[in-house]
């Protein structure tokens, strides 16, 4: 999986001009005093292309001074990187970023009728990379000069037909994470969106607004610690960041249990 090999000591060209060492790493190339260089990225040369990914192959210095290369999928639609303001893309309350997409976390409950469990919408789909079908929290990309919040309200309702709040109850977005760093630059922001059940939109069974070709199975499920069990024996292959939120459910439950005793 790693991908990198030595490179020849020659700086890369990108787009046909040089390009700038990382912001962090030491002038003229001298090492910090634990004597390892600051690793930076130092060109990236495209290889290929569709029109949603393209391969691109990673000029880049170690720890030790090495000049390595690392191929890396990205997807085209990525927004570029724009740090002239001084803020970074991808600290937390910057809600335009640069991540590639949202995961959305809904958490459904009801004012009038206290006693109904907190409850999450999963959603089941084909996934061909796998050759099979997936469990996944709602998810999407974000649209050009979209925010994060909007984002996340949007393919709430385009992929479950739930609308979430947004007054009363902020989305609460994370910094961007990354999914497969030794793979690809996609990061994300996952999303806790509120969904009042109170809410006329959201009676009964709300329809959701999917894409042509897109086919979503929705499931409206307890978030307790069933929720662990579920994604164990569900016959869809569980995204990796659903097992992860499941198990450290299940963790605290069982904390909270130990403690009590």
């Amino acid at each position: 999986m790693s991908g990198n090999k030595n490179t020849p000591t020659a700086q890369p060209k990108l787009n046909g001009t040089t390009a700038a060492a990382h912001p962090s790493a030491p002038k003229n190339g001298s090492a910090p005093s634990n004597g390892k260089i600051v690793p930076r990225v130092d060109s990236v040369v495209p290889v290929a292309s569709t029109k949603w990914l393209a391969l691109e192959t990673y000029h880049y210095t170690d720890e030790d001074g090495k000049q390595r290369q690392w191929d890396v999928a990205t997807r085209t639609t990525k927004p570029k990187v724009d740090n002239s303001n001084g803020v970074s893309n991808t600290t937390p309350g910057n809600t335009r970023s640069t991540a590639d997409a949202v995961v959305i976390i809904p958490l459904l409950s009801s004012k009038s009728n206290p006693s109904n469990k907190l409850e999450t919408l999963l959603v089941t789909q084909f996934r061909p990379p796998v050759n099979g079908y997936t469990m996944e929290f709602p998810a999407g990309l974000v649209d050009a000069g979209e925010t994060v919040e909007a984002a996340a309200l949007r393919e709430l309702r385009e992929e479950t037909g739930f609308v979430g709040e947004f007054c009363s109850a902020v989305p609460d977005v994370s910094r961007a994470v990354c999914m497969s760093p030794g793979l690809a630059t996609e990061t994300v922001h996952v999303v806790l969106v509120q969904v009042d059940l109170d809410n006329p939109y959201n009676h009964g069974t709300p329809k959701p607004e999917l894409d042509d070709g897109e086919h979503v199975t929705l499931h409206r499920v307890p978030l307790d610690e069933g929720l662990k069990t579920l994604v164990d024996t569900c016959p869809a292959m569980p995204i990796m960041g659903l097992y992860l939120f499941a198990m450290g459910f299940q963790l605290g439950k069982q904390q909270q249990q130990a403690e009590k005793k």
